[in-house]
């Protein structure tokens, strides 16, 4: 599929010690100073099923959806089940800009919604996870909150990883909400959809799913 789609080294004590876990108060515009680049992507879902079992794409918005018995992407896998937009933007240096709005359904929980995928400690340099506290409680992981209240609304999502120095910068809804280092270098590339499962049923929707490179960071 194709969609067209609209070194200086900084101290990451400083910048835990300024942003990292707590919410910035002023409204930020993420994508000033960017460049959109069109990409392409796959679509990532269980392989013993029909990927219209468990994705739909109607109006330009992606729908992902999964349930906890479900297999992952191909056969002989060891991970969990998933449906998952795949961009095809693998980087090992430079700044790149994951945008879009997300739509989660209540009762997914234990859920990863957006990755940045490729670490040197990890297999992943982020994952914001949807957790079932408070109406929806978006974290990084199972660690620090980016979000309550999040089921079952539209919420903009970006997402700045500066891999030349190693950090990525998350915003909900414009608001610069962390920066956190980002597992060490690999190749990296985004993904969104649903991603495990500790629920009966997890979905989400995601439109307005865009690629940037090359703009200031944690502005």
């Amino acid at each position: 599929m194709y969609v067209s789609c609209r070194k200086t080294a900084t101290s990451a004590a400083q910048h835990d010690a300024a942003i990292s876990g707590r919410e910035a108060n002023t409204e930020a515009n993420p994508t000033s100073g960017w460049t959109q680049t069109s990409y392409t992507y796959n679509i990532q879902t269980p392989w013993n099923l029909s990927q219209s079992s468990r994705y739909s794409y109607s109006g330009g918005e992606h729908r992902f959806w999964i349930y906890p018995d479900d297999e992952c992407q191909y056969e002989g896998c060891s991970t969990g089940p998933r449906s998952e937009l795949r961009m095809n933007n693998n980087y090992t240096s430079g700044r790149h800009q994951f945008e879009g709005d997300v739509y989660i359904v209540s009762g997914s929980k234990g859920t990863d919604i957006m990755q940045v995928f490729g670490g040197s400690t990890h297999a992943t340099a982020i994952m914001l996870k949807i957790h079932s506290a408070s109406g929806g409680t978006i974290k990084r992981y199972d660690n620090e909150t980016l979000m309550t209240s999040a089921y079952n609304k539209w919420i903009h999502v970006n997402v700045q990883h500066d891999a030349d120095n190693g950090r990525i910068y998350v915003y909900i809804n414009n608001t610069l909400k962390g920066n956190y280092a980002d597992r060490g270098n690999a190749t990296h590339y985004f993904k969104c959809g649903v991603y495990n499962i500790s629920g009966s049923r997890s979905e989400t929707r995601w439109k307005n799913v865009k690629y940037w490179k090359n703009g200031p960071v944690g502005q």
